[in-house]
């Protein structure tokens, strides 16, 4: 985002409304919506009049008593799972909430009872691309370190500038796991979860310092497995636990995932669902592994698709 609050115009479909002309500018953004989400106007099942009035919308940007068009002003608003923004002048822009997410960062919860092949198919790209000189950190509970040297190996990668915060209930299996130090500088973590949580914001605050800011999305963040905490404690604290972390990753811009396997409608996932941009859901699809996001801030559910 832009420092006026506006969107990233990477991946957004700008339009120019003639202000002068026949067309509402309402009819102009529902219009814009759909090509940019590749379907017909008539097709969109949010219209317009759910999420904002459209004739209060035509007045507000509607040109002057005496022909002139009002400069300034600013309006944003979601609309089918899609950040709009319409000014003054009658430039439009949209960008689509799911390519936003991925492009300029943020917190995503990987949800759905399913193998751990599945969810390895879908933490694989999260990861980024490794043609890019991406920051990837692992933080690691109660799973082995073959887990975070396997998805780095699926992304291409042999573990360079990959970072590892591993914590295990039990001591014995984190010193085995530490044993083998090719690939990713690995952080052992013994104490209680605080100490965990403290030492990925603080290994967060770390790599950022080192690279002199990330860029958004930069930083890849997996958090593998969330399942002990949501098994084991009550909300009030998994959402300690997890509040500062997400904060952390939300001042670097960076892009995390965090994985809970189990299913969508279960409560864990309802008491913890605000705390994330968006919930990736996850199946065992007939022709392979597929997903569909839920998106929190533009309340969008995409259709099931191939991950």
């Amino acid at each position: 985002m832009n420092e006026d609050g506006s969107p990233d115009e990477r991946g957004v479909h700008r339009v120019q409304h003639d202000l002068a002309g026949p067309q509402s500018i309402s009819t102009t953004v529902t219009v814009a919506v759909a090509d940019v989400a590749g379907v017909e106007p008539a097709e969109i099942p949010e219209q317009l009049y759910d999420v904002i009035d459209p004739e209060a919308l035509d007045k507000l940007f509607k040109s002057r008593d005496d022909g002139t068009p009002r400069r300034g002003g600013r309006l944003s608003f979601s609309l089918y799972g899609h950040h709009v923004t319409v000014r003054g002048d009658g430039s439009i822009t949209v960008q689509a909430g799911l390519a936003r997410i991925k492009q300029l960062g943020g917190n995503l919860l990987v949800v759905g009872s399913v193998p751990d092949s599945v969810i390895d198919t879908a933490s694989t790209p999260l990861l980024g691309e490794t043609k890019r000189d991406r920051t990837r950190l692992f933080a690691l509970h109660d799973r082995s370190i073959s887990t975070a040297r396997s998805r780095l190996s699926m992304a291409g990668s042999i573990g360079e500038n990959a970072h590892i915060v591993n914590y295990h209930t039990d001591s014995r299996s984190a010193a085995a796991d530490d044993s083998v130090r090719i690939g990713p500088e690995i952080e052992r973590v013994d104490g209680d979860l605080d100490a965990f949580r403290d030492e990925i914001v603080a290994t967060i605050r770390r790599l950022d310092a080192e690279r002199g800011g990330f860029e958004p999305a930069e930083l890849r963040f997996c958090f593998d497995t969330l399942r002990p905490l949501a098994e084991s404690y009550d909300d009030a604290l998994v959402d300690a636990f997890l509040g500062p972390i997400c904060e952390a990753v939300k001042d670097v811009s960076g892009m995390a995932h965090y994985i809970l396997p189990i299913e969508y409608d279960s409560p864990p996932v309802r008491a913890i669902a605000s705390k994330f941009d968006a919930i990736v859901e996850l199946r065992a699809g007939d022709s392979g592994p597929e997903q569909r996001w839920h998106l929190r801030e533009t309340g969008y559910t995409t259709e099931w698709f191939d991950i």
